[in-house]
């Protein structure tokens, strides 16, 4: 990855596994100093233990205002500021048709990742505004883009994060604050490890994208990392799929 993020103060949530550990990792090759916010603080504390660079490992409950407003806090106080941020902690279901999922599955998943993208946007938005602005990723993935049988609630919750990423991106564009989103297909990833276990195949996966075949989470996260770097800087309200072809059909 040719882009530098020397000088830059970046966010990670669920950085301790998947995409955001492989984006965590990209940022901090390149030069950036990241928090790294997960509910596993230990996972994300031997990341930072093995990082050149400033790296802090905080613990953060996305789906908790006060979990978020105190992360937040500490990480303008350990960095100095942020000036990019990819939110990208999520968690899946059981493979379910609508009429079946639980309501406290349905709390659940829609706390973390349709209120836990809000909640942490809303600290990001209201810092990189008042401090010359900035770039936010969200991940919404490909479900955020079409609609998956048996994960309608995954499916609801990703719509909404293109929703808000678009709306986000249209309120901070004066300040010059871009936002923007990465829709993901099928990628090794602790989410596919639990759709595996419900039934799902690696071949069913796969052969929804033209390429036929899985992402890898470092390919998704060279994506996460060009929208937040200054050779995406005419890039704003994207919902930019990185799905080997799955919405080419």
């Amino acid at each position: 990855m040719a882009k530098s993020f020397q000088g830059r103060k970046i966010i990670v949530t669920g950085a301790a596994t998947g995409i955001g550990k492989a984006t965590t990792e990209a940022l901090i090759a390149s030069g950036a100093s990241v928090a790294l916010w997960d509910i596993d603080k230990a996972a994300c504390g031997a990341i930072a233990a093995n990082s050149s660079e400033k790296a802090i490992a905080l613990e953060a409950d996305v789906a908790s205002a006060a979990s978020v407003e105190k992360a937040m806090a500490d990480t303008i106080e350990a960095l100095g500021g942020i000036d990019g941020a990819f939110n990208n902690a999520g968690i899946g279901i059981d493979t379910l048709p609508l009429e079946v999922i639980e309501e406290a599955d349905f709390d659940r998943i829609v706390s973390i990742n349709m209120k836990g993208v809000w909640l942490c946007m809303k600290h990001q938005l209201a810092h990189m505004k008042a401090n010359g602005g900035g770039s936010i990723v969200n991940n919404a993935s490909v479900a955020g883009l079409v609609g998956l049988a048996m994960q309608g609630a995954y499916s609801g919750t990703k719509h909404a994060v293109v929703g808000m990423t678009k709306a986000a991106a249209l309120e901070a564009a004066p300040e010059k604050v871009r936002v923007n989103a990465i829709c993901p297909g099928a990628t090794y990833t602790p989410i596919l490890t639990h759709l595996l276990e419900a039934g799902v195949t690696e071949d069913m996966l796969s052969e929804m994208a033209a390429q036929k075949r899985l992402a890898k989470p470092e390919e998704i996260a060279n994506a996460a990392c060009w929208l937040l770097s200054d050779e995406a800087s005419f890039m704003t309200g994207v919902a930019m799929p990185v799905d080997g072809g799955w919405t080419a059909h």
